[in-house]
């Protein structure tokens, strides 16, 4: 039986930052791991802590990185990998921003999922977190629907827009590490101020992110608003776009709900959030799992080591 080990509270922060990211395989930097943690601490003594959970074993390091994984050099291996393809497709995904922004409604762009912490393979796609204009959500997102299916498959890779959430109202309520963690990683291409108005609203993110900075403005310059978007807002406006977005809102939470009849009332409400001012759709409820996940090999790291990390 392995014997019990005595670990710092910094170096118990240090493995559920490290264990949570292993369970997308994605080992971290010292520097990753002090941006990544719950507590406020210097970088200088995260990698004191980090040098003596390696001397102990039951942290491991190939290269500059670190995971409790035994498949480091492998993991390692695969993210560098992704990480060079990310810098490439940043560059695709911001130009795509410039087309969502010039959507209906749209007042706010920002890159989401997997490529906002660098990382892109050939199973990536490009994530958007969209704020739109007051009492206009379900417009924008039922205009951009109907678009989105004339795309090919290919093509809807590049425009997954799966939040949407209104400048009413830039609450959200799910409020765990996965939710978190997104908002931490968000990296905004349209509307910089507005981008830093919905994480002053969620603010509680940083109770799981003490030592990471919001994200820098990406461009300055300015996006001209098409004649076209100007038109189509002109044509909802007043009372008559208020009772379109209810219809659209409405629709579209009918129809999601024939579709799913055996779902359970929560798993519907984390999965195909439907309301005034918040549309989201998560269909194979990756949330959960991700955090079942990082449950589980919390508990399996505690049982192999014989410590406790909660």
């Amino acid at each position: 039986m392995t014997a019990t080990i005595l670990i710092t509270d910094i170096q118990k922060e240090i493995l559920k930052t490290l264990l949570y990211f292993d369970v997308f395989s994605y080992p971290l930097t010292s520097r990753e791991i002090y941006e990544n943690m719950a507590v406020s601490a210097t970088h200088e003594t995260i990698e004191h802590e980090l040098r003596t959970l390696l001397s102990i074993g039951i942290v491991k390091q190939s290269s500059n990185f670190y995971s409790t994984c035994d498949s480091i050099i492998t993991n390692t291996e695969r993210r560098m990998k992704g990480n060079k393809q990310a810098k490439k497709m940043l560059v695709k995904a911001n130009e795509i921003s410039k087309k969502i922004s010039n959507f209906p409604f749209v007042s706010g762009v920002c890159i989401s999922g997997g490529l906002s912490k660098n990382y892109f393979d050939e199973n990536s796609d490009f994530d958007f977190f969209i704020i739109t204009k007051p009492n206009r959500l379900w417009i924008s997102r039922t205009l951009y629907i109907l678009l989105f299916k004339l795309f090919s498959k290919e093509k809807q890779k590049l425009y997954c827009l799966n939040y949407f959430i209104s400048e009413a109202d830039l609450t959200i309520n799910d409020q765990n590490l996965f939710v978190a963690t997104e908002l931490a990683y968000l990296i905004p291409t349209f509307n910089h101020p507005l981008y830093k108005k919905l994480l002053q609203t969620n603010f509680w993110y940083k109770e799981y992110f003490m030592n990471k900075n919001e994200a820098m403005r990406i461009s300055d310059s300015e996006i001209q608003e098409s004649r076209l978007k100007k038109l189509i807002e002109f044509f909802f406006a007043g009372k008559f776009g208020n009772w379109m977005d209810s219809v659209f809102l409405n629709t579209t939470l009918n129809r999601w709900r024939k579709k799913y009849p055996d779902m359970s009332h929560e798993d519907f409400e984390l999965q195909f959030r439907s309301r005034k001012h918040v549309c989201k759709r998560h269909t194979y409820g990756f949330q959960n799992k991700v955090l079942q996940m990082f449950s589980e090999k919390i508990r399996d790291f505690e049982l192999k080591f014989q410590l406790i990390l909660k």
